[in-house]
């Protein structure tokens, strides 16, 4: 009864500061909903395509660009007035078709294609359905030239040949074997599981500083001058800090899935990972609060360690994009394993013992993490 007397005053101090009610609740969800605005499934490219009238290679060019369900295709007969809207970005990206690209293509020559996109992913990733189009259609030209060049054919007759051919060539089938993404799943819901694990740990570091507010007052010293143990105070300050960040990765999990209908995969895997990397970040902020004296240093090194450990672990850029090396030194903090948890749970339609190795390495990291802060908290009482 003492242990959870002492958790919940802990709680109690910590959202008599109104502000923690906003930082702890409510930003982790506006941010859920911008990223999800920004990265969410329902955002597709606009591109724009200057054609010139009246050139049948120029519009067969289009067509095949324009048969992508990548993006969205916009024809355009101004280039300045599509370049002006990619500016006010209207569009992602502007692909211009010469005037003369048909008459230079048939008459032997080369043709460059102008293509502008704005820094945004949808821009440049639209480059590669571009080039596939326009490597298809050289392949065409390239085999009518060379037959003109080998046999001395009409270059018009060797293109509409050319064409002929292409269509009766067999096709090549790809088939994919392996894991599959989840048809649930989308940018958003990986993203929000990164922001889930950022503010949980967030909020465990920058909760020391009400360990160390106990600490300075003289209330674990009274505590401990009652018949009460230093085992029970360190027992309920830990439970303390154990259930605020708790409560705020619940919160999070159910409201992002209620509001912005976030898939979170296997509830009981999704819980087991919330559950352990509260017991991580539990363990850091014990350990963060028993160290520092004052409020001000620990406040400091919780934000930024905090927001380096997010960074490193791949809670702000995936961990898809690093490099080998940097993924293996991205695993020595409990982000990274979090988001390969939730990886396997959102996208991939994992279960509980397919997360079992993640399950593991963030229960050790918080035992481990809890342990260290036990003792040097029992050294500061009895000392």
């Amino acid at each position: 009864m003492k242990t959870l007397t002492i958790a919940a005053n802990s709680l109690r101090r910590l959202f008599r500061d109104r502000s923690n009610i906003f930082f702890v609740f409510v930003l982790p969800i506006v941010l859920i909903l911008v990223l999800g605005l920004v990265f969410g499934s329902g955002f597709i490219s606009r591109v724009a395509v200057v054609v010139p009238a009246g050139d049948e290679q120029a519009r067969e060019l289009f067509d095949e660009i324009a048969s992508s369900t990548a993006f969205e295709t916009v024809e355009s007969s101004d280039e300045d007035d599509a370049r002006q809207r990619l500016r006010r970005n209207d569009i992602d990206a502007v692909i211009v078709i010469p005037a003369d690209y048909g008459e230079r293509l048939e008459g032997g020559g080369q043709v460059e294609i102008g293509y502008f996109a704005t820094a945004s992913a949808g821009g440049i990733d639209v480059q590669a359905v571009v080039d596939a189009a326009v490597v298809k259609q050289g392949s065409k030209i390239r085999a009518a030239r060379f037959a003109t060049e080998a046999i001395g054919a009409d270059p018009a007759t060797a293109l509409a040949t050319s064409d002929a051919l292409e269509a009766e060539l067999p096709s090549v089938g790809v088939v994919v074997e392996g894991d599959t993404l989840s048809d649930a799943a989308g940018p958003a819901d990986a993203n929000a599981a990164q922001q889930l694990l950022l503010f949980m740990f967030l909020t465990a570091l920058t909760s020391s500083t009400a360990l160390i507010q106990s600490r300075r007052l003289g209330v674990s010293e009274r505590m401990f001058s009652t018949p009460t143990t230093a085992g029970t105070i360190i027992g309920g300050e830990t439970l303390g800090r154990f259930l605020v960040v708790m409560l705020q990765g619940v919160f999070i999990v159910l409201m992002a899935a209620v509001l912005f209908d976030i898939s979170w995969g296997d509830p009981l895997g999704a819980m087991l990972v919330v559950s352990a990397f509260a017991l991580t970040g539990t363990g850091a902020g014990m350990l963060l609060g028993s160290t520092f004296s004052t409020e001000q240093q620990a406040s400091g090194i919780a934000i930024f360690g905090a927001l380096m450990l997010a960074a490193l672990g791949g809670s702000m850029v995936p961990l898809e994009i690093f490099p080998d090396s940097m993924v293996a030194i991205a695993h020595l903090t409990p982000h990274a394993w979090g988001n390969d948890a939730f990886s396997e749970l959102i996208l991939h339609g994992a279960g509980v013992p397919d997360i079992a190795l993640e399950l593991t390495v963030l229960t050790l990291y918080g035992l481990t993490l809890v342990a260290i802060a036990a003792v040097i908290f029992r050294r500061r009482l009895t000392h």
